[in-house]
């Protein structure tokens, strides 16, 4: 397995126009995904950050701000490795694979991904294409 870097971050937030207003408008992150998530087809707003790596914001009206802010998960390109052997590799690490999916949204467009957390309780994706 080879970590070749970031791929995406997730935040939660309270009110997705101001979030709209400072990432798209301030930062000049292009959206993605808005026209969906207005029709109900998707949960999340998406913005690129760079090529690479994009922030998905997560509307949650009743979101109260934590001492970490609204940090999700981060999540990391794997490449030399397919998603059924690194679970099993981590499972016999002792770690929780808390997740797994065959096909989700990343920065470079859809792919699987597990889920799990470091010792500090932080969620980690780690994301293939």
């Amino acid at each position: 397995m080879r970590i070749t870097g970031p791929d995406h971050t997730n935040w939660r937030v309270r009110d997705l126009d101001a979030s709209l207003g400072f990432y798209r408008d301030v930062l000049g992150f292009q959206p993605f995904g808005l026209e969906e998530y207005h029709r109900g087809e998707r949960t999340i707003v998406s913005l690129r950050v760079t090529e690479d790596f994009i922030l998905h914001l997560i509307p949650d009206p009743e979101f109260e701000r934590a001492p970490a802010g609204g940090y999700d998960h981060l999540a990391l390109v794997v490449e030399d490795a397919e998603p059924d052997e690194l679970a099993e590799y981590l499972r016999e690490e002792g770690v929780e694979v808390e997740k797994q999916f065959e096909s989700i949204t990343g920065a470079r467009g859809e792919g699987p991904a597990l889920y799990l957390r470091d010792p500090d309780g932080y969620r980690i994706e780690l994301k293939f294409y």
